[in-house]
Protein backbone atom coordinates (compact mmCIF):
# COMPACT_ATOMS: atom_id res chain seq x y z
CA UNK A 1 0.00 0.00 0.00
CA UNK A 2 1.26 3.54 -0.70
CA UNK A 3 2.61 5.45 2.22
CA UNK A 4 1.41 8.78 3.52
CA UNK A 5 4.04 10.64 1.51
CA UNK A 6 2.96 9.05 -1.75
CA UNK A 7 -0.68 9.79 -0.97
CA UNK A 8 0.09 13.43 -0.20
CA UNK A 9 2.18 13.78 -3.37
CA UNK A 10 -0.57 12.23 -5.44
CA UNK A 11 -3.20 14.48 -3.91
CA UNK A 12 -1.02 17.56 -4.41
CA UNK A 13 -0.31 16.64 -8.03
CA UNK A 14 -4.00 16.09 -8.72
CA UNK A 15 -4.82 19.46 -7.17
CA UNK A 16 -2.15 21.18 -9.25
CA UNK A 17 -3.43 19.58 -12.45
CA UNK A 18 -6.97 20.63 -11.53
CA UNK A 19 -5.84 24.22 -10.94
CA UNK A 20 -3.90 24.30 -14.21
CA UNK A 21 -6.82 22.83 -16.14
CA UNK A 22 -9.20 25.33 -14.54
CA UNK A 23 -6.86 28.17 -15.51
CA UNK A 24 -6.65 26.91 -19.10
CA UNK A 25 -10.44 26.64 -19.30
CA UNK A 26 -10.81 30.14 -17.84
CA UNK A 27 -8.42 31.59 -20.41
CA UNK A 28 -10.27 29.80 -23.21
CA UNK A 29 -13.63 31.06 -21.94
CA UNK A 30 -12.25 34.60 -21.70
CA UNK A 31 -10.89 34.44 -25.25
CA UNK A 32 -14.25 33.18 -26.50
CA UNK A 33 -16.09 35.97 -24.68
CA UNK A 34 -13.73 38.60 -26.11
CA UNK A 35 -14.16 37.21 -29.61
CA UNK A 36 -17.95 37.15 -29.29
CA UNK A 37 -17.98 40.72 -28.00
CA UNK A 38 -16.12 41.96 -31.07
CA UNK A 39 -17.56 39.82 -33.86
CA UNK A 40 -20.90 39.64 -35.62
CA UNK A 41 -22.48 36.23 -34.88
CA UNK A 42 -24.09 35.93 -38.32
CA UNK A 43 -21.12 36.68 -40.57
CA UNK A 44 -18.15 36.17 -38.27
CA UNK A 45 -16.79 39.59 -39.27
CA UNK A 46 -15.70 42.26 -36.78
CA UNK A 47 -18.76 44.10 -35.48
CA UNK A 48 -19.52 47.79 -35.00
CA UNK A 49 -17.74 47.89 -31.64
CA UNK A 50 -14.54 46.41 -33.08
CA UNK A 51 -14.71 48.59 -36.20
CA UNK A 52 -15.02 51.81 -34.23
CA UNK A 53 -12.22 50.81 -31.85
CA UNK A 54 -9.94 50.01 -34.80
CA UNK A 55 -10.80 53.24 -36.60
CA UNK A 56 -10.23 55.38 -33.53
CA UNK A 57 -6.87 53.71 -32.92
CA UNK A 58 -5.76 54.50 -36.48
CA UNK A 59 -7.00 58.08 -36.28
CA UNK A 60 -5.00 58.59 -33.08
CA UNK A 61 -1.85 58.36 -35.22
CA UNK A 62 -1.51 61.69 -37.01
CA UNK A 63 1.37 60.53 -39.20
CA UNK A 64 -0.63 58.75 -41.91
CA UNK A 65 -4.06 59.00 -43.55
CA UNK A 66 -7.01 56.69 -43.02
CA UNK A 67 -9.82 55.86 -45.45
CA UNK A 68 -13.21 54.31 -44.72
CA UNK A 69 -15.52 52.80 -47.33
CA UNK A 70 -19.16 52.17 -46.46
CA UNK A 71 -20.96 49.44 -48.43
CA UNK A 72 -24.75 49.40 -48.44
CA UNK A 73 -26.40 46.45 -50.20
CA UNK A 74 -28.81 47.24 -53.02
CA UNK A 75 -32.44 46.10 -52.75
CA UNK A 76 -31.75 44.26 -49.52
CA UNK A 77 -35.05 45.37 -47.99
CA UNK A 78 -36.88 43.86 -50.96
CA UNK A 79 -35.16 40.53 -50.35
CA UNK A 80 -36.18 40.54 -46.69
CA UNK A 81 -39.73 41.61 -47.47
CA UNK A 82 -40.28 39.24 -50.42
CA UNK A 83 -38.31 36.18 -49.33
CA UNK A 84 -37.99 36.46 -45.56
CA UNK A 85 -35.21 37.14 -43.09
CA UNK A 86 -33.59 33.75 -43.61
CA UNK A 87 -32.98 34.74 -47.23
CA UNK A 88 -31.60 38.07 -46.09
CA UNK A 89 -29.24 36.29 -43.70
CA UNK A 90 -28.02 34.09 -46.56
CA UNK A 91 -27.21 37.18 -48.59
CA UNK A 92 -25.33 38.76 -45.69
CA UNK A 93 -23.26 35.61 -45.19
CA UNK A 94 -22.45 35.49 -48.92
CA UNK A 95 -21.37 39.12 -48.90
CA UNK A 96 -19.16 38.52 -45.87
CA UNK A 97 -17.54 35.51 -47.57
CA UNK A 98 -16.86 37.55 -50.71
CA UNK A 99 -15.25 40.36 -48.72
CA UNK A 100 -13.15 37.96 -46.65
CA UNK A 101 -11.87 36.25 -49.80
CA UNK A 102 -10.52 39.54 -51.17
CA UNK A 103 -7.82 39.92 -48.50
CA UNK A 104 -7.62 43.64 -49.25
CA UNK A 105 -4.27 45.40 -48.62
CA UNK A 106 -3.98 47.26 -45.30
CA UNK A 107 -7.72 46.79 -44.73
CA UNK A 108 -9.94 45.88 -41.78
CA UNK A 109 -13.37 44.68 -42.91
CA UNK A 110 -16.48 44.25 -40.78
CA UNK A 111 -20.26 44.46 -40.60
CA UNK A 112 -21.29 47.86 -39.30
CA UNK A 113 -25.01 47.16 -38.94
CA UNK A 114 -27.90 45.64 -40.86
CA UNK A 115 -26.87 45.45 -44.51
CA UNK A 116 -23.96 47.86 -44.08
CA UNK A 117 -20.35 46.73 -44.24
CA UNK A 118 -17.27 48.83 -43.60
CA UNK A 119 -13.74 48.70 -44.99
CA UNK A 120 -11.17 50.64 -42.96
CA UNK A 121 -7.98 51.16 -44.94
CA UNK A 122 -4.73 52.14 -43.23
CA UNK A 123 -3.83 54.41 -46.14
CA UNK A 124 -4.84 57.39 -48.22
CA UNK A 125 -7.20 58.11 -51.10
CA UNK A 126 -5.58 55.90 -53.74
CA UNK A 127 -5.42 52.78 -51.56
CA UNK A 128 -8.90 53.40 -50.19
CA UNK A 129 -10.25 53.92 -53.71
CA UNK A 130 -8.63 50.67 -54.90
CA UNK A 131 -10.09 48.71 -51.98
CA UNK A 132 -13.54 50.22 -52.48
CA UNK A 133 -13.58 49.33 -56.18
CA UNK A 134 -12.25 45.82 -55.51
CA UNK A 135 -15.04 45.23 -53.00
CA UNK A 136 -17.69 46.59 -55.37
CA UNK A 137 -16.46 44.32 -58.18
CA UNK A 138 -16.43 41.28 -55.90
CA UNK A 139 -20.00 41.88 -54.75
CA UNK A 140 -21.16 42.55 -58.31
CA UNK A 141 -19.91 39.07 -59.20
CA UNK A 142 -21.33 37.39 -56.09
CA UNK A 143 -24.68 35.63 -56.07
CA UNK A 144 -26.64 33.48 -53.67
CA UNK A 145 -29.26 30.92 -54.70
CA UNK A 146 -32.65 31.49 -53.06
CA UNK A 147 -35.45 29.07 -53.91
CA UNK A 148 -33.61 28.04 -57.05
CA UNK A 149 -33.04 31.61 -58.22
CA UNK A 150 -29.65 33.35 -58.30
CA UNK A 151 -29.85 36.65 -56.44
CA UNK A 152 -27.16 39.31 -56.77
CA UNK A 153 -25.27 40.89 -53.88
CA UNK A 154 -24.41 44.28 -55.39
CA UNK A 155 -23.72 47.28 -53.18
CA UNK A 156 -23.36 51.03 -53.36
CA UNK A 157 -20.04 52.16 -51.92
CA UNK A 158 -19.01 55.57 -50.61
CA UNK A 159 -15.61 56.34 -49.17
CA UNK A 160 -13.91 59.22 -47.38
CA UNK A 161 -10.32 59.91 -46.36
CA UNK A 162 -8.90 61.68 -43.32
CA UNK A 163 -5.60 62.97 -44.69
CA UNK A 164 -4.16 64.34 -41.47
CA UNK A 165 -6.38 62.35 -39.12
CA UNK A 166 -7.94 65.54 -37.84
CA UNK A 167 -11.43 64.10 -38.29
CA UNK A 168 -13.36 62.21 -35.61
CA UNK A 169 -14.36 58.64 -36.40
CA UNK A 170 -18.07 59.50 -36.43
CA UNK A 171 -17.55 62.42 -38.82
CA UNK A 172 -15.48 60.29 -41.18
CA UNK A 173 -18.19 57.64 -41.19
CA UNK A 174 -20.82 60.26 -41.90
CA UNK A 175 -18.82 61.51 -44.88
CA UNK A 176 -18.52 57.98 -46.24
CA UNK A 177 -22.26 57.56 -45.71
CA UNK A 178 -22.97 60.78 -47.61
CA UNK A 179 -20.83 59.54 -50.51
CA UNK A 180 -22.56 56.15 -50.43
CA UNK A 181 -25.98 57.77 -50.48
CA UNK A 182 -24.89 59.88 -53.44
CA UNK A 183 -23.60 56.77 -55.26
CA UNK A 184 -26.94 55.04 -54.71
CA UNK A 185 -28.83 58.10 -55.87
CA UNK A 186 -26.69 58.42 -59.02
CA UNK A 187 -26.76 54.69 -59.78
CA UNK A 188 -22.99 54.17 -59.65
CA UNK A 189 -21.02 51.54 -57.76
CA UNK A 190 -18.39 53.67 -55.98
CA UNK A 191 -18.23 57.34 -55.09
CA UNK A 192 -15.62 59.33 -53.15
CA UNK A 193 -16.73 61.99 -50.69
CA UNK A 194 -16.99 65.64 -51.64
CA UNK A 195 -18.33 68.32 -49.24
CA UNK A 196 -21.35 69.13 -51.43
CA UNK A 197 -22.67 65.58 -50.89
CA UNK A 198 -23.64 66.20 -47.28
CA UNK A 199 -26.69 68.20 -48.35
CA UNK A 200 -27.86 65.25 -50.47
CA UNK A 201 -27.58 62.97 -47.44
CA UNK A 202 -30.17 64.92 -45.47
CA UNK A 203 -33.72 63.67 -45.18
CA UNK A 204 -36.76 65.75 -46.03
CA UNK A 205 -36.99 66.74 -42.37
CA UNK A 206 -33.47 68.12 -42.51
CA UNK A 207 -31.98 65.62 -40.07
CA UNK A 208 -29.04 63.37 -40.83
CA UNK A 209 -30.02 60.19 -42.60
CA UNK A 210 -27.94 58.22 -40.11
CA UNK A 211 -26.18 59.08 -36.90
CA UNK A 212 -22.89 57.42 -36.08
CA UNK A 213 -22.31 57.45 -32.35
Amino acid sequence: MPGLTEILLGTTSASCFALIWGYVRLRADLATAQHDANHDPLTGLPNRRALLAHLRALLADRTRPVTVALLDLNRFKDINDDRGHAAGDAVLRRVAAALKALDLPAAYVGRLSGDEFLIITDGGFLQGDANAHAAARALAAATVTLDGTAVGCTASVGFATAENNDTAAEQLLYRADAAMYYAKRMGVDVMPYFPYMEAAALTASGSQRRRYR
